[in-house]
């Protein structure tokens, strides 16, 4: 049976004021009247000229009034469904939960037999899904790392590995490029039964990343515009880095980012009026002294949450960004540190939904147990936003009574039943009492990532749906091979 165990929020962080919300939009909206993002597709900029925007064919730069931008996205829904292929598995975007997800794509891993780090595989992304499916923190599947044994053709084989391995929402980052988007639209009508239930439960959704600063990638946008077609809840992500691709100050790269973002979502409603987008927006950083990515970095988390906020500004739902960070090593201080700021701050802000569990260093690396490690961050999370609901829970003045002074509480009904209720971290609590078990915590994770890959299996996929999917995936093979 599948389990998912959203964050429900009743606490609230609103990093931006109402009046620098205010100012960011204003400001996005100035960059892409005045400066412009270069969209480097024939048919987007056709598109964008048949709606007034003004376009430079040779520079592929569009500039658009505030009004086109403002009437686009007031057709973009603030609510949908992203749908498993099981009940219980559907996630409502605006319905104050917050849905995270694994994280990818990963080009290495280390062995699940050897212990030897390699290039990653398909069966890599099965093996993956089939644990996520199981955690409950997994509300929807990100393929974790690449199915490099295919080349070309690896973004569908990591849905193939994806949709046979779990039950759950599946999102793609790495298909990008109209031939390869109709394909994947063709695997997804599949799981979702024909294109009509396609649009009304859907299966599979896509994030596609723009290029900082203010400009798109022609493969990403194009697909993009297939899937927006299709009706799939596509979303764009910038990635501004400040001092490099954006300029050294939040503001800046947020302004910069968001006119990337907010370029491409206008886009889909003018391809398809009333497309589900979403929005997202990961800031970095570069360090002074010798110009490397930084990811950990205060001013990051803080960008994060507040694009949450300036999502919400636009009417859309928001996908956030966290764990992912930049340890080479798993159960480390760092990742301890970082993972609270990046995954709490984004929950506390309201982002409807969230990616990032499982990989390390900088998300390029998947050592298997981390999602272990992870797992357990995110229910400690889970449980902190909940806050301390003092009206739901009492506050037991009758047990108190009950046992009065020199007393104890463990004998109690009471007692009993609401320790029952109460999520106990089992990594750094295992519940042997006789020292049975792996001392290492590293060896704790491992063990219980190879206990759920030994014991649980995903509902599969009808034998006629499965041969549908080989049937695709051998006509994608003949089109981009030959």
């Amino acid at each position: 049976m599948t389990n998912i165990k959203p964050i429900q929020r009743n606490l609230q962080l609103d990093v931006l004021s109402p009046i620098e919300l205010e100012e960011i939009k204003s400001g996005t909206l100035r960059v892409l009247n005045e400066v412009g993002v270069i969209f480097p597709s024939e048919r987007a900029l056709k598109i964008f000229a048949d709606y007034g925007a003004k376009v430079n064919f040779e520079t592929s730069i569009v500039r658009m009034k505030p009004d086109l931008v403002t009437g686009a996205m007031d057709k973009a829904p603030r609510s949908y469904t992203l749908s498993g292929r099981v009940d219980g598995t559907d996630l409502h975007l605006g319905d104050s939960h917050t849905y995270f997800a694994t994280d990818g794509c990963g080009v290495e891993t280390i062995d699940f037999e050897t212990g030897e780090q390699r290039l990653s595989c398909k069966d890599d992304v099965a093996k993956m899904a089939r644990v996520a499916d199981y955690l409950s923190s997994i509300s929807f599947f990100w393929p974790m790392v690449s199915a490099q044994d295919y080349g070309k053709l690896a973004p569908l084989h990591e849905l193939d590995a994806s949709f046979n391995n779990t039950v759950k929402h599946v999102q793609t980052e790495t298909v990008i490029g109209e031939e390869m988007a109709h394909y994947a639209v063709k695997m997804a009508e599949v799981i979702a039964g024909n294109p009509e239930n396609l649009i009304i439960n859907p299966p599979l959704s896509s994030l596609i990343c723009t290029i900082a600063p203010l400009g798109q990638d022609r493969e990403g946008i194009e697909g993009a515009m297939v899937f927006a077609e299709a009706g799939i809840p596509v979303g764009f992500m910038g990635m501004p880095s400040m001092g490099a691709t954006a300029p050294a100050v939040p503001g800046g790269a947020l302004v910069v980012a968001n006119a990337e973002v907010v370029s491409a979502m206008v886009l889909m409603q003018l391809v398809a009026p009333g497309a589900p987008v979403f929005h997202s927006i990961l800031v970095s950083a570069i360090n002074p002294q010798s110009a490397e990515y930084i990811v950990g970095l205060p001013e990051k988390y803080l960008c994060n949450a507040a694009a949450v906020q300036m999502a919400h500004e636009w009417g859309v739902p928001s996908l956030a960004g966290s764990f992912g960070l930049e340890s080479a090593e798993p159960a480390t201080w760092q990742i301890g540190r970082d993972s609270v700021y990046t995954a709490l701050l984004c929950a506390l802000a309201g982002a409807d939904f969230t990616i990032g569990l499982g990989m390390i260093k900088a998300s390029t690396l998947l050592i298997p147990e981390q999602i272990i490690f992870d797992d357990e961050i995110y229910h400690s999370h889970r449980i902190l936003t909940q806050g301390l609901n003092i009206n739901q829970t009492g506050l037991a003045l009758d047990i108190i009574n009950q046992v009065g002074p020199g007393g104890h509480f463990l004998a109690q009904k009471h007692t009993r039943s609401n320790l029952r209720e109460r999520w106990i971290p089992r990594l750094t609590n295992p519940q042997s009492v006789n020292g049975d078990g792996p001392a290492d915590i590293q060896m704790r994770a491992r063990a219980e990532l190879d206990r759920i890959l030994d014991e649980h299996q995903p509902k599969p996929l009808d034998r006629t749906v499965q041969n549908e999917l080989v049937s695709i995936l051998e006509a994608a093979g003949s089109e981009f091979i030959h």
